[in-house]
């Protein structure tokens, strides 16, 4: 495995087997020491999880409650937004193209940058140099280079590559990566 296409493909497979007892006990315990982690930021950029992702609806749902709870939403093609959810289970839409839930932009305020304390980002596959390869469109590394503050990597032990990926001048390492 050499290019990132052949290390997203085997990786999209290794986390498409990870069974349903395994994704249970990763979400508890992304939960339980996430909002460890997260106890003194104000406002946290998470992401609503896709199937086959960490599920931290229990996480969002909580900090949705204390009011801290920002998620991402496509505003064009290459550019994402902080909006503040504070009802997840009400306020999420569809993206009809990426079949990703997003905030609703009629029920939820856009937030700036600046107010950002820490961001969740997802990916298919992270390294130990806190790398993180993602679906490959950009999003996420374009949305990163525009804050300042920590990064945290989150997904299941098995999405871990022991070995650098090829790393591009346009990739932003992560401040930390967790792994359930």
């Amino acid at each position: 495995m050499n290019s990132k296409s052949e290390i997203r493909r085997a990786f999209i497979k290794k986390r498409e087997a990870i069974s349903k007892e395994r994704r249970e006990k990763a979400s508890l315990a992304a939960e339980e020491k996430l909002l460890e982690r997260l106890s003194t930021y104000s406002h946290i950029l998470s992401f609503a999880s896709k199937k086959e992702e960490i599920n931290l609806s229990p996480l969002n749902e909580i900090l949705a409650k204390e009011g801290r709870l920002l998620l991402p939403r496509l505003i064009s093609e290459t550019k994402m937004a902080p909006f503040q959810v504070k009802a997840p289970d009400q306020q999420l839409i569809l993206h009809p193209k990426w079949k990703v839930f997003e905030p609703d932009p009629k029920q939820c305020p856009k937030i700036s940058l600046e107010k950002i304390d820490c961001v969740i980002v997802p990916g298919i596959a992270f390294d130990q140099g806190h790398g993180r390869l993602g679906c490959g469109k950009g999003h996420y590394d374009r949305f990163l280079a525009q804050v300042s503050c920590p990064t945290i990597g989150v997904g299941f032990k098995e999405q871990i590559l022991e070995t650098p990926f090829p790393h591009e001048n346009h990739d932003i390492p992560l401040t930390e990566i967790y792994l359930f």
